[in-house]
């Protein structure tokens, strides 16, 4: 037998152990197929974002959709979606969970809610984890963008006038542009004291609110900070500027007296007595309107009228005389706790109790810089009485006996008391029994009272008769002195007296003479 050389021998042994490792790749190879995991294809596809237009603090979903692909060979455990921000670590903002299970071609829509604190665009990712038959962990991502605008309430801001120093209205409107509520939503003046709470501010719900700010002299705005808690229970805090003009101060507070109207039905005109204006508030007198007319009306309405530009607090009328001493019998007015700019307010006043002549009214209130009056001199007549002599008859007999007859008139618009008339002596003149003297008591304004005084006279020596009046006006004793002329003495035909009777026939005489005259002036 031929053996063969030595060199064939040798590529037979090569090629045979060539061979044999192929042999071997082949049988590894077909053990491991049958041993490879499952495959669960899985994507997040159709992303909506909920509000449209997410505000922040308020809650935002984000509703996606997971499909497990028909050619994936096993089913799928979904066990969360979650919101993840990768720009803070991957910090979860929001999680579903135990969301059921997918089959091969299934889909599932699943809404995750969360929220971002601050406005701006936010680049986010969606993340599902699920387990597929194996037990085998399943992940898959989608990039979420979301732009979020400020979720703070929205406040506007209306003034009216606002004056440097003085307390200024400001009106709030505060909106919640969110689609949750807010809560423990207050509005305060920045710097100042005065502030308003909404308890709870519903979405899309607004409020207004009224404060007051007391701005300094070169401000331009008027400055609002406004708290708030957001849904999730953030407190937060947002500063609204407002534009305004500010108004240097100016007070300025007039008084005006006129007759009431009560009194006199309707005023009469140039009645007004007089007003004070334009002044900025000082004590100044000023005289009654139309000259030096007086007025002796007792009762009179005074109004009180802010032609300032800043209300005046604690508005109180009180009197004076002339000289600045209190009326104590007219009182104190308490007009207004508060008297806006272009406001007025009445009081009717009754003078019949004032003795004096002339009346200052003064009007005293509040300005936000103290305490201040305006004050009006109003020419007032005090209502007295005054007394005179009126009808005074004198007749004189030949042995001198004098007998007056006349009356007390009160010329006046006051009562006078204790009124007595007498006779007075002097020389030639002696007051004579019966009536030396005579009292009258009370006679009323517009009144009289009748008296009969009786005198001795000597006709040679006496040519009047003085005669005294003493009366009290308001517990002050007045005296006044007058004489009356003495007639000749009077007789009868053969140069006696003029009795009584005789006296009586004669002017009944005269009286039917008259009274002829007149009928037949008539009847003629």
């Amino acid at each position: 037998m031929r053996s063969l050389p030595a060199r064939p021998r040798a590529r037979r042994a090569v090629v045979l152990s060539l061979l044999l490792v192929l042999s071997a790749v082949a049988l590894g190879t077909a053990a491991v197929g049958p041993a490879a995991g499952a495959d669960a294809r899985v994507t997040l596809t159709d992303t909506t974002i909920t509000p449209a237009t997410p505000t922040a603090g308020a809650p935002i979903t984000a509703e996606t959709t997971l499909r497990l692909s028909g050619g994936s060979d096993t089913s799928m455990t979904v066990d969360e979606v979650r919101v993840v921000d990768p720009n803070e670590d991957d910090a979860v903002l929001g999680t579903a969970t135990d969301l059921g299970r997918l089959s091969p071609g299934e889909t599932l829509d699943v809404p995750v809610t969360f929220t971002i604190d601050d406005p701006g665009s936010r680049d986010l990712r969606l993340v599902t984890v699920g387990t597929d038959s194996d037990g085998a962990r399943v992940e898959a991502t989608r990039p979420l963008t979301v732009g979020v605008e400020p979720g703070a309430p929205q406040v506007e801001v209306e003034t009216d006038q606002v004056v440097a120093g003085a307390e200024s209205s400001v009106q709030a409107t505060v909106s919640n542009p969110t689609t949750a509520p807010l809560r423990s939503v207050e509005v305060a003046v920045t710097g100042g004291e005065s502030r308003r709470t909404v308890p709870t501010l519903a979405a899309g719900a607004s409020e207004t609110v009224n404060l007051t700010a007391v701005p300094a002299a070169g401000d331009g705005t008027v400055e609002l900070t406004t708290t708030y808690t957001t849904p999730n229970g953030v407190e937060r805090e947002t500063l609204t500027s407002t534009p305004v003009t500010v108004e240097s101060l100016r007070t300025d507070v007039g008084v005006r007296v006129q007759r009431s109207q009560s009194d006199d039905g309707q005023q009469a005109a140039g009645d007004l007595s007089g007003i004070l204006g334009g002044g900025g508030g000082t004590a100044a007198l000023q005289g009654q309107s139309g000259g030096e007319r007086e007025s002796s009306g007792s009762r009179v309405d005074v109004t009180v009228t802010n032609f300032g530009n800043t209300a005046v607090e604690d508005v109180v009328l009180t009197t004076e005389d002339d000289e600045g001493t209190r009326l104590a019998s007219v009182g104190r007015f308490a007009l207004a706790d508060s008297l806006a700019p272009g406001e007025d307010t009445t009081v009717t006043v009754d003078l019949s109790q004032v003795r004096t002549d002339g009346v200052r009214f003064v009007a005293g209130y509040e300005t936000p810089r103290g305490p201040n009056e305006s004050a009006l001199l109003y020419g007032y007549r005090a209502q007295r009485g005054e007394a005179t002599l009126t009808g005074v008859d004198v007749s004189l007999t030949e042995d001198g006996r004098v007998t007056i007859d006349g009356n007390l008139a009160n010329v006046g618009d006051g009562e006078v008391t204790s009124a007595v008339v007498a006779v007075q002596p002097t020389e030639g003149v002696q007051p004579a029994y019966p009536q030396r003297d005579y009292f009258i008591g009370t006679v009323d304004a517009s009144s009289f009272a009748p008296f009969e005084l009786t005198a001795r006279a000597d006709a040679a020596n006496a040519s009047q008769i003085p005669v005294q009046v003493t009366y009290a006006v308001d517990g002050e004793q007045v005296t006044r002195n007058r004489t009356v002329p003495l007639p000749p003495a009077r007789s009868g035909g053969d140069g006696g007296p003029v009795s009584p009777g005789m006296a009586v026939v004669a002017l009944l005489g005269l009286a039917t003479v008259a009274g002829g005259t007149v009928y037949v002036t008539r009847y003629r």
